[in-house]
């Protein structure tokens, strides 16, 4: 677990576990020895070579728990027991894993081979910054080599047409010159297809490459047999036009992949590859990944911050935006935190590193952000039921209609309907439909600030009823603020803050922070007190130069006889109820005044609250403060249901309470004491900031402390859902709707599929499923 401590600038801090709570295999929760392995895995087309996949890498001993993902062409393997259990101790994306980590090559080896007994290639990804690398490079190459395909299967289909319309070619050269055209599209644009069936055919199983090749393949042996018996065929154009059509899908599909899988590129672009760093009394330029704890950072004006450091000495404003989602740029000053990917302002810095470029905020913000890639929703479980026997399926219905048709005295048609059946099917749209929702829908969470841990949390996210709100440090800011100055006289508020900044500077209490820094937002610089005496229970005393300086309650100014105004008593009253601390400030027996002290209502939380009853969620609030005080803040934000002198131990009660009644129940909360809760909660939010143990039992992180962002996170996750369903909704009935239609069951109708057309219908599935989850990026999640 790595830690992101807050600086005392108000910097924002962020906290993520590389291994968090989220279930693995049979539903347990991961322990702390388990171990992850980034594989890139080459050649899956659909959600049947990703069922392959999982199925053999689930049966390597040590395994417990496999995720594979078509859309970034990975797979993570998860192993219990740590070494112990002879499991590699190789972590993947981010982490790099602690000091003194090491991989088992041969369990490795037995992961790459399990892999290659799928019918795949396999090679591990060792860090985020590779990972992202190796994926950006690939997916280039991939995209321009069907790029290519495409623009040759045009070309060549461009031509087979006008040899088959044209009227000059003699008779004699014509078939051949077709044969040529269409040999040559089997070749280089259905070589993929081809070599990927056959790789599987050799293990015994099958994918969308054994339909595509078979389809293709048919119509082609059908165009050559014709050919050689002197009939007039269009079986070269229909082979042609299938590639060219599937071929068209694919280079689309790979660009809107890309796309959607952008998010992970724009955050490690955020941080620079190289540091200036000081070693030895010279500056010289190195990479990140050669910069150690300790090494000094030289940071120059307009300069992106390259590690998490603390200031050794300068000062200047840093954009932290991208970390907390705000525009004002943050005053840096010796002492003060640094994040990896912000942006320097006008001054020069020399910062300390403190965390290294795997472990840097934005590196777990990267993790996090992979991981919920990487896993699976509870709803893609039913689409890879379906495709485990998808395409064998389809294999028997192509069979059962060729022979329907030769029965029936019409092989040429049986051979076309045949041919349509095996392209019009799409396991691809079945295998895209969850992954790139989440991916899209993860990617966009984390540029909001939202870090989902897991696809579950976002399912579940949909489905919470119930919000319950932890009150100190969620609701409220968690550290306490000077809200009201009452001077005794018209005039002495300058007075009243110089004489409590002069005794509260000698002392470490969080009210006294609170007071100081009051002062400096107005600039008050007043030289300390002498001899200062603390009074438990009452308050501080100094003696400035012969006078009594006194910052307390009523028992400290009764004890020095300090008469105070009659109304005060009833005013004091008020503000306890409403959980706010007056202190009272006296100088040599004369009242000065009182600094109303709270713990204020953070930005934003009324119109979560807001927000979230406009979601139709019950807002329940937790606190362990008195219930008048409870009370006072719930009501300042719109709170009515108010669970106040709670206990730690019973908050997580009271979340199984609403469980009990049938709730959904999310709890947002960021102390150490909120972590049973979290746990036992459906969805356990974290306040990024938050205690380590919090952040840990959540399974969605909030690095911006706003609670906005809760009602935000939910309506993603809405829209999310609708998202997955859509595109799986829309998968089975394309499947269900055509697959018959190319089989001929409407051609006493009519209505017949021809198999190019067969062949655009799947392209447009899988390119359809993509389009509609990219819409996520676009969608407004304001409530």
């Amino acid at each position: 677990m790595a830690n992101q401590p807050a600086g005392g600038d108000g910097g924002a801090a962020l906290t993520v576990l590389s291994n968090g709570p989220e279930p693995v295999a049979g539903g347990r929760k991961r322990d702390a020895g388990d171990s992850r392995v980034l594989l890139d895995i080459e050649g899956m087309h659909c959600a049947g070579c990703v069922g392959r996949v999982e199925s053999s890498l689930g049966k390597v001993p040590g395994v417990s728990g496999v995720w594979v993902n078509l859309t970034t062409q990975q797979a993570t393997v998860e192993w219990s027991g740590g070494p112990a259990g002879g499991g590699p101790v190789y972590r993947g994306p981010g982490g790099g894993g602690p000091a003194g980590t090491t991989r088992s090559e041969a369990n490795l080896a037995d992961l790459v081979a399990a892999v290659e007994r799928a019918g795949f290639k396999a090679r591990p990804a060792a860090t985020a910054e590779q990972a992202a690398d190796q994926l950006a490079r690939r997916s280039a190459s991939e995209l321009a080599g069907w790029r290519g395909r495409l623009a040759f299967s045009l070309i060549a289909l461009a031509a087979i047409w006008a040899l088959s319309h044209d009227g000059l070619i003699p008779e004699v050269v014509r078939p051949w010159l077709l044969l040529a055209l269409a040999t040559s599209l089997q070749v280089f644009v259905g070589w993929p297809y081809f070599r990927g069936a056959a790789i599987l055919l050799r293990r015994g199983t099958a994918s969308m490459d054994t339909l595509v090749a078979l389809g293709t393949g048919t119509a082609y042996v059908a165009g050559v047999v014709e050919l050689l018996t002197g009939q007039h065929s269009m079986n070269f154009m229909d082979g042609g036009m299938i590639l060219a059509f599937i071929t068209l899908g694919k280079y689309l599909e790979h660009r809107a992949k890309g796309r959607a899988s952008a998010a992970i590129g724009r955050l490690l672009d955020l941080a620079p590859a190289e540091a200036l760093v000081v070693r030895d009394g010279k500056t010289a330029w190195l990479p990140v990944a050669a910069v150690s704890v300790g090494d000094v950072l030289v940071i120059r004006p307009g300069d992106k911050i390259p590690l998490d450091a603390t200031v050794q000495s300068g000062a200047s404003h840093v954009d932290e935006s991208w970390l907390t989602g705000e525009s004002q740029p943050v005053q840096k000053q010796a002492g003060a935190q640094v994040f990896a990917g912000t942006i320097n302002g006008e001054g020069s810095l020399q910062a300390r590193v403190q965390r290294t470029v795997g472990q840097t905020a934005l590196a777990q913000t990267v993790q996090l952000v992979r991981h919920a890639q990487e896993s699976k929703a509870r709803i893609q479980r039913l689409a890879d039921q379906v495709v485990a026997w998808f395409v064998p399926a389809i294999l028997l219905i192509a069979l059962v209609t060729l022979i329907a048709w030769a029965v029936l005295g019409d092989a040429g048609t049986g051979v076309r309907c045949a041919v349509a059946v095996l392209v019009v099917a799409c396991p691809c749209a079945l295998g895209l439909a969850t992954p790139t929702a989440i991916m899209v829908a993860s990617g966009r969470g984390a540029e909001d600030g939202i870090l989902i841990k897991n696809a579950q949390a976002l399912e579940l996210a949909g489905n919470v009823t119930t919000v319950i709100l932890d009150k100190t440090g969620t609701v409220t800011l968690g550290r306490p603020r000077v809200c009201e100055l009452l001077p005794a006289a018209a005039d002495g508020e300058s007075e009243l803050l110089a004489v409590a900044v002069a005794v509260e500077q000698l002392s470490q209490h969080p009210l006294a922070k609170a007071v100081l820094d009051h002062a400096q937002q107005r600039g008050l610089s007043v030289e300390p007190a002498g001899q200062l005496q603390t009074r438990p229970g009452e308050g501080l005393e100094a003696d400035d130069r012969g006078r009594r300086r006194l910052v307390g309650n009523e028992r400290l100014l009764e004890r020095h006889a300090v008469r105070v105004p009659d109304e005060l008593p009833a005013a004091l009253a008020e503000h306890r109820r409403r959980g706010r601390t007056a202190l009272l400030v006296a100088e040599d027996q004369r009242y000065l005044g009182a600094i109303v002290v709270a713990d204020p209502v953070a930005d934003g939380s009324r119109e979560a609250v807001a927000g979230l009853r406009r979601l139709g969620m019950r807002v329940v609030m937790l606190s362990g403060d008195r219930r008048e005080t409870a009370e006072s803040i719930a009501a300042e934000v719109g709170i009515d249901d108010v669970r106040a002198e709670v206990r730690p131990d019973e908050k997580q009660q009271v979340v199984r309470d609403f469980q009990g009644r049938g709730d959904v129940v999310a709890m947002v909360g960021d102390g150490i004491n909120d972590a049973p809760a979290l746990a036992a909660a459906d969805l356990g939010v974290a306040i990024g900031s938050g205690a380590d143990v919090a952040v840990e039992a959540a399974d969605l992180v909030l690095i911006r402390a706003r609670l906005e962002l809760v009602p935000r996170a939910i309506v993603l996750a809405r829209q999310t859902r609708q998202t997955i369903l859509q595109n799986l909704g829309w998968a089975f009935v394309y499947n269900a709707v055509l697959v018959p239609v190319a089989a001929g069951v409407l051609a006493p109708l009519g209505i017949m599929l021809p198999p190019a057309w067969a062949a655009a219908a799947m392209a447009a599935s899988s390119v359809s499923v993509v389009a509609n989850s990219l819409r996520l990026r676009l969608r407004r999640r304001n409530v």
